[in-house]
């Protein structure tokens, strides 16, 4: 299957959005949840230290899809984007 880059793209900033605006969100809230229940004790808390993972791997997914739109963004202009493995022009 192809994708044109406009297509590419637009799939990339809806999930850029999803996860910054949706996940990324809902993983901070949990983390500052999971750090005030946890009072002086937060480094030995079990559910902080989930959180805290979670909003780790949430921006380093963030910043993978950055770095995709910003490749496409600046790359020269394509036909087709590879897409399980294989090129079509």
């Amino acid at each position: 299957m192809t994708q044109t880059r406009a297509e590419k793209l637009k799939q990339l900033r809806g999930k850029l959005k999803e996860l910054e605006e949706v996940k990324l969100k809902e993983a901070l809230a949990k983390y500052g949840q999971a750090y005030q229940e946890s009072g002086a004790a937060w480094n030995e808390n079990a559910a902080w230290e989930l959180a805290d993972e979670e909003v780790s791997v949430l921006r380093a997914m963030v910043s993978q899809v950055k770095n995709e739109i910003r490749q496409l963004e600046h790359s020269p202009k394509l036909a087709t984007i590879e897409v399980g493995g294989s090129k079509k022009d």
